[in-house]
């Protein structure tokens, strides 16, 4: 009678080691396939947040690319162009702020919204954007007209010849509509955090400009397929309207960027609120 005891802490001894055994050898479960796709993205998406500016860099990219796509698509009529915009805005407001125009981000940097480096970035991204936009679209229109004796650069938006006399006439209808666009982006930026009022803000302000614009250069336009209304430097260099002349440059660079400026600078002025309702997120 006294072996039992003995024989019974023998068995659960010996039961312990079996299942220490069991638990030591059980094999991992293999990484799922999803696992395995997502994980390079959660690694590169780490790595962003540890410097925004790329993210930020490549959302002004993507959406000037959109933007200028859109804008030959339609041919540069105003309300598809207030949509698009609407919807640039929705998808790439909060990370960068959606300028897509160089002459905004001018705006934006004279009054302090963002850094140099920002600002240069973001002007290098929708100019590369603007470009690239271009090819693409040039790229399908060439396939399209590939059995047709024509010029495919003629049917693609570009910009008309600027009648001589009239060089005034369209550098102030770039300046006076790109101001009317700084107006409603300023507001844009400041109201970040709420996606719909900053998209609507940029959206209805797009299309104000370039009602306004087109309307005051369109007796100057002498052929189809032409526009003098682009409000929009990065735009305007992906459409050939820049050239070694002084007339292109001082109208398709010069007016937007002191047009931007001007704009933000007037909103600056009469915001008597803005220590306490800007919500623009300046530098992160």
């Amino acid at each position: 009678m006294a072996k039992e005891p003995a024989i019974s802490s023998t068995k659960k001894s010996t039961k312990a080691k079996i299942a220490k055994i069991e638990s030591t050898s059980t094999v991992k479960p293999a990484k799922s396939v999803y696992a395995k796709i997502v994980a390079p993205f959660k690694f590169v998406n780490k790595k962003i947040r540890k410097l925004p500016i790329i993210s930020e860099v490549v959302a002004e990219f993507i959406g000037t690319f959109l933007l200028v796509v859109m804008v030959f698509s339609v041919q540069n009529q105003p309300l598809y162009i207030a949509f698009a915009m609407i919807g640039i805005v929705l998808i790439f407001g909060k990370i960068s702020g959606a300028y897509v125009n160089p002459a905004m981000v001018a705006g934006s940097w004279i009054t302090r919204k963002i850094k140099s480096l920002r600002a240069v970035s973001y002007m290098l991204a929708e100019i590369f954007g603007a470009i690239a936009a271009w090819l693409v679209v040039n790229a399908f229109a060439t396939k399209a007209y590939a059995s047709y004796s024509v010029t495919v650069s003629d049917y693609i938006l570009h910009a008309g010849t600027v009648a001589s006399g009239s060089e005034w006439l369209v550098f102030f209808s770039e300046l006076l509509g790109t101001l009317i666009l700084a107006l409603g982006v300023s507001v844009a930026i400041r109201s970040r955090k709420s996606s719909i009022k900053s998209a609507c803000a940029y959206g209805f302000a797009i299309l104000l400009a370039l009602i306004f614009a087109g309307w005051a250069t369109s007796a100057l336009l002498s052929g189809s397929y032409t526009t003098l209304s682009f409000l929009n430097p990065a735009l305007a260099i992906a459409a050939s309207a820049l050239s070694w002349n002084i007339w292109p440059i001082a109208i398709f660079i010069i007016a937007p960027v002191i047009g931007g400026i001007l704009g933000f600078g007037i909103m600056e002025l009469i915001n008597t609120n803005d220590a306490e309702e800007c919500e623009c997120i300046c530098e992160k």
